[in-house]
């Protein structure tokens, strides 16, 4: 039920920039529906004419008909111009930027649980949901009941129990026809969308590490994977569609009976001169029409409930239990930039990563921190970004305890240069400006300079203006670090953690990259997490972790001979 809420309340709210427009969209639709009724009536007057035999009466009623057939084709222009002009211009953009920023609210963990394109697909869906929402309420749903009012009343006005025995007839046809597809048709729909967000995360991920599968030789193992991910997707929706055939099939038969036995009765009253001629027509066209709109209206609400169901699927992706709930909270102020765990406990599954694990870095030092695989320097990196929180102990910077502060504002004054450094698809100049969108072209330039990437990039044809590529697969591993790194350079915040930051960088560019990062954050605390202790010689202290623990700690000259023969890709 929770969940319904936080879906009506979110759709709701996707409406927010355009609501008069929907109200003009939707009026306008229920007067194109209603409009018919107008025209069946004067239409009906048409066909007795001959019995009245009133020529005035003739071209009062074709004018009325054809005015009614005019103020149809605007009620459709306003409609359609409000739907697919006013309204898609305003909110498809606001949809999508929605969707996205609820996407981005989820903790670290989300991101790493589920698929790119997983994710991706979710947010697309809301955003072409909506739209395709606003088409089938404007076009379908709303003229299709506004049609079938029409031709109940006319049906009322030519004999009550002709009426009563459409009224029946056709209500318990969509009371069915709805029964019928809450049980038997949306549960099917449900899960066919669920595995078709799967295929669409295993397409995505296919598509990035296409090399890779080429490579090892594995592209029809996989396309074997997604050809059946899309089977069992398609399955459902096959098993949904013979059920609602089997089923319309009967509800055919069941109309077309009492169809006929109506149209008996209705030739009696015409006999006894009970209904007129033009009436019998209309009875026998409001019948058909009827049929016609009950028959559309059921799709309709096929499609409707396919796309709520599409809709409250991708919701439930993107608004996620990961959620992060620490928007709310007071910005953090860092003007120093110390660092401290103080007794912090944190394990991801059984084991504990660290238990009772304390460390302070005092304003501006320069600590480096190596350690075998898994020791817990990564996992040190995710709880200073608050990616997780501890079990117990704090984290303290600046002695304010992070967890009783805003993500957002923490990262304002802590960057992070990754070992694995993945790029926006656009240009080298975009791409060093994520770190500080408003800085101007010369600020990245000097940027570039102090990574050592400045004089490759002008060597390129287009310069800064060049595209990487797809998380920047045209450059190599070390020109995707320097940019990383003039990023860093870019962003000058209080607190920069390293981690593995020249590990794909040759000795010679690698020692000039520390020399600029020393002269250039004198003032800021480094933190430098590291395999090759000859990338730590310019660190004021190196601190060795091994199973969640300090083993030793000192300065380089201290540490750097006591270990410089240990590979810390494997086992101290």
């Amino acid at each position: 039920m929770q969940k319904d809420k936080l879906f009506k309340k979110f759709l709701l709210s996707l409406y927010a920039p355009v609501r008069a427009l929907t109200v003009i969209m939707l009026t306008a639709s229920v007067l194109y529906g209603l409009s018919g009724l107008f025209k069946q009536y004067f239409l009906k007057n048409i066909i007795d004419f001959g019995i009245d035999g009133s020529y005035s009466k003739l071209y009062l009623n074709i004018g009325l008909m054809l005015g009614f057939e005019v103020l149809g084709i605007i009620f459709t222009y306003v409609q359609n111009i409000t739907r697919c002009i006013k309204i898609f211009r305003k909110q498809t953009p606001y949809v999508s930027e929605k969707s996205f920023m609820l996407a981005t609210k989820n903790g670290y963990s989300f991101f790493a649980d589920n698929h790119s394109g997983k994710i991706c697909s979710a947010v697309n869906d809301i955003t072409n949901g909506v739209f395709n929402l606003n088409k089938n309420l404007s076009t379908h749903f709303l003229v299709l009941i506004a049609t079938m009012i029409s031709n109940l009343i006319l049906l009322a006005g030519i004999n009550l129990i002709i009426f009563a025995s459409a009224f029946v007839l056709f209500v318990s046809i969509i009371v069915i026809r709805i029964w019928f597809f809450s049980k038997k048709y949306n549960p099917l729909i449900r899960d066919a969308q669920s595995l078709e967000f799967e295929y669409n995360g295993m397409l995505n991920d296919a598509l990035l590490n296409i090399t890779s599968l080429k490579v090892y030789n594995s592209i029809k193992i996989f396309s074997e994977n997604l050809k059946r991910k899309k089977k069992q997707a398609n399955s459902n929706v096959v098993h949904a569609h013979k059920n609602e055939f089997t089923f319309g099939a009967i509800i055919n038969i069941i109309y077309v009976s009492v169809f006929a036995g109506l149209i008996v009765f209705s030739i009696s009253l015409l006999k006894k001169n009970n209904i007129s001629i033009g009436s019998f027509v209309i009875f026998i066209t409001s019948m058909i029409a009827l049929k016609n709109a009950t028959t559309s209206f059921s799709w309709s609400v096929i499609e409707l409930n396919t796309l709520l169901i599409k809709l409250k699927n991708a919701h439930e992706i993107i608004s996620s239990k990961n959620e992060d709930k620490d928007s709310h909270l007071p910005n953090i102020n860092i003007s120093s930039g110390s660092v401290e765990f103080k007794n912090v406990s944190f394990k991801y599954k059984k084991d504990y990563v660290f238990k009772d694990f304390s460390i302070k870095l005092q304003s501006g030092e320069k600590v480096g921190i190596i350690g075998v695989s898994g020791s817990g320097k990564t996992t040190f990196t995710n709880l200073l970004f608050k990616f997780y929180e501890p079990e117990k102990g704090k984290i303290l910077v600046d002695s304010q305890n992070i967890s009783e502060f805003s993500s957002d504002s923490l990262y304002e004054s802590i960057s992070y240069v990754p070992q694995e450094t993945l790029l926006l698809h656009s240009t080298i100049l975009e791409n060093v400006k994520l770190a500080r969108p408003q800085a101007t072209e010369n600020d990245v330039i000097n940027s570039c300079k102090r990574a050592e990437i400045h004089d490759f990039i002008m060597s390129l044809e287009d310069g800064y203006n060049t595209i990487v590529g797809e998380r920047g697969i045209k450059l190599s591993g070390g020109q995707r670090q320097r940019i990383a790194l003039a990023r860093i350079f870019l962003r000058n915040s209080k607190i920069i953690i390293f981690d593995e930051a020249t590990s794909s960088l040759d000795n010679n560019t690698e020692f000039k990259v520390q020399e600029n990062i020393i002269k250039s954050f004198k003032n800021q605390t480094l933190i430098c997490i590291a395999h090759r202790l000859s990338s730590l010689k310019k660190m004021d202290r190196i601190v060795v972790i091994e199973k969640g623990k300090i083993i030793d700690e000192g300065s380089p000259k201290e540490i750097i001979p006591k270990y410089e023969k240990v590979n810390f890709n494997d086992e101290i």
